[in-house]
């Protein structure tokens, strides 16, 4: 007398071809391979990533890099031929090592002019030539001065984004320049060098900002004057040249940190033909910026000995503010997304008559939709120009939590920043989610940004590899565009990105996302939902009715293969076999037929059969 006991864990089809009636998916066993290749870097594309950027820069980790990178002291050279030595070489080396290590190695890096400019380059992953992002500063120091307000404040920030940012994939290049020569007897000798070079390779300037002198706070002015942002005044004509820049930093401050940017036109600015950016800003480059300190007037130890990073003048929160903002405003400014307007949201919770403000920055005619769910009940909106000039109020007694209600639905035609009050008017706290949606043209080209992105035109009506994936959501999505399935894992990279799987990585398709016994690869290949065990609703697992040889994708629960009298779905209550009649049913959960399970079962398995024999008993 034998008694078979079968257990079957994935994976009889590498022997035995599978058997399905005519009606069943069939389902692809390829083994995918078990170990998937590193999970690539993030890529940012239509995410607004600048609350996370902004949340890495931390004032220990600031303060820190100012100190590490003045322990040599003065980086004073008279002129270029002192720039091999010294102290001055040392810091080179350094920040070309540093923005090696901190980027493990993505920044590429390279030296500029006879001053020996340090310039680093993150590539972006679009194709062609884009415009690029700049974060500058200057390593040398005045005469006998260790420098650390000028600028190794600046070289602070400039290696904390280097840290920061070549954690993602970016649309767009990120250039980290440290200039040379701020302080040679002719002056500001060494950023022109890289200018220049800038012009030659006709290289585009999205945004440069430049980072000099700002540890140094005025306790008399506001709050939000704190960092002053310098930028080349155009006027309401050329916005976008340089005020929406500056405009946008505010925007950030306000919105995601400690509200201390303030932004200055070049007439208004003490620094604007004093810094390096001032080189870029006369060769007609648009988007510069200059961040600088607003108690310049009674920094005491600015380009003097006392220039030392334990000065106590010095408060490092407004480095790490700079900082920060600056990093938000890039993540902000490469969030953009073909065919969709700025889109922002805000989560926070208000007290007892608290109100709470929100900045945004219009760069054309648009009209700006805004929208509210909160937990309480009566509350105040206010929509606010730039001269403080009420456009709109909403007031409410109450509010759905749940169903987002309109507040304003306004045409704004002057460029600037707008501000959105919410007041709570209730006698308790009162949580809200507030979404602000407008369109901007941040290049004044005239062409809204939704309707045109950095990339060629031609890549969004083009599809290689024929998987419904354009060649533009190809390079945004990093997958390969001559390939339908770019990790092979065997499911094509449409159907990945539409499941909300990684089409990078191959391990997914191993995966159970609804632990039903099928891994992903085989619901795909069966036609099946991988996030329902049941696909066709009629109450019986996809995997039970793949083993007897039942459709997952009809709902085939009423029928009764074997005439038994009992429907598909009780059987399947009962545990017994759909397709075998009466006493001939095999024992509930312990044996399949061979040849079924062998049509049924997932790859990777095992089969282990016990043997009772009555000779070796006896």
């Amino acid at each position: 007398m034998r008694r078979f006991w079968v257990f079957v864990f994935l994976g009889l089809m590498m022997i035995v071809q599978p058997v399905y009636t005519s009606e069943s998916p069939t389902l692809d066993y390829s083994v995918v391979p078990a170990e998937a290749p590193p999970s690539p870097i993030r890529r940012i594309y239509g995410e607004n990533i600048a609350p996370e950027v902004y949340g890495q820069v931390a004032t220990v980790d600031y303060r820190e890099q100012v100190r590490e990178f003045t322990e040599n002291h003065s980086r004073y050279i008279m002129d270029y031929s002192a720039a091999t030595e010294g102290s001055n070489l040392y810091a080179r080396n350094y920040l070309i090592q540093q923005l090696g290590l901190l980027s493990n190695d993505r920044i590429e890096v390279e030296t500029v002019g006879k001053h020996y400019n340090v310039v680093g380059r993150l590539p972006g992953y679009l194709p062609g030539d884009h415009p690029v992002i700049v974060v500058s500063a200057h390593y040398d120091s005045a005469q006998n001065s260790d420098g650390a307000n000028s600028d190794a404040s600046g070289i602070a920030t400039v290696l904390i984004l280097a840290r920061i940012l070549s954690q993602y994939e970016w649309p767009l290049d990120i250039y980290f320049i440290a200039f040379n020569g701020l302080y040679t007897m002719d002056f500001m000798s060494g950023s022109p060098e890289v200018a220049l070079m800038f012009q030659q390779e006709e290289i585009e300037i999205l945004t440069m900002y430049n980072v000099d002198t700002i540890l140094v706070q005025n306790p008399s002015v506001p709050t939000n004057e704190r960092i002053q942002m310098g930028y080349g005044y155009g006027g309401q004509t050329d916005y976008h040249r340089g005020q929406y820049w500056a405009d946008l930093t505010r925007m950030m401050s306000n919105n995601y940190g400690s509200n201390y940017v303030v932004p200055l036109p070049s007439s208004s600015f003490g620094l604007w033909q004093l810094s390096d950016h001032y080189t870029f800003a006369e060769r007609g480059f648009s988007g510069i910026l200059c961040a600088y300190e607003s108690g310049s007037a009674i920094d005491q130890s600015s380009q003097t000995n006392d220039d030392r990073w334990d000065s106590p003048q010095y408060t490092y929160n407004i480095g790490r503010e700079t900082t920060a903002v600056i990093g938000a405003s890039i993540a902000f400014t490469m969030s953009r997304e073909y065919g969709e307007s700025t889109h922002l949201t805000h989560d926070f919770t208000n007290g007892p008559e608290q109100s709470e403000m929100f900045l945004f920055a219009v760069s054309t005619a648009t009209v700006v939709n805004v929208t509210a769910r909160w937990f309480g009940g009566s509350s105040t909106y206010y929509l606010v120009d730039e001269g403080f000039n009420i456009i709109d109020v909403q007031e409410f007694n109450s509010s759905s939590p749940w169903q987002p209600m309109q507040i304003f639905n306004q045409q704004l035609t002057m460029k600037g920043t707008y501000r959105l009050y919410v007041q709570n008017t209730a006698f308790s706290s009162v949580g809200y989610e507030v979404s602000i949606t407008y369109n901007s043209d941040i290049d004044g080209n005239g062409i809204l940004d939704k309707n045109e992105y950095w990339l060629s035109q031609s890549y969004f009506n083009s599809d290689q590899d024929g998987d419904n994936v354009s060649d533009a959501d190809e390079i945004f999505h990093g997958t390969d565009l001559n390939n339908k399935d770019t990790d092979s894992d065997t499911m094509d990279d449409r159907y990945e990105i539409d499941m909300g799987f990684n089409p990078l990585d191959a391990s997914d398709g191993n995966e159970d996302a609804d632990g039903d016994g099928l891994t992903n690869a085989q619901e795909y290949s069966g036609g099946l939902n991988p996030f329902s065990k049941d696909t066709d609703g009629d109450k019986m697992d996809d995997l039970w009715e793949l083993t007897y040889g039942l459709n997952p994708l009809v709902d085939d629960a009423s029928l009764d293969p074997d005439g038994d009298h009992l429907t598909n779905l009780q059987e399947y209550k009962a545990g017994t076999d759909p397709n075998v009649d009466g006493s001939e049913k095999n024992p509930p959960n312990f044996f399949v037929p061979l040849v079924v399970v062998v049509a049924v079962v997932p790859v990777i398995g095992c089969l282990y059969i016990r043997k009772k024999n009555q000779e070796m008993l006896s």
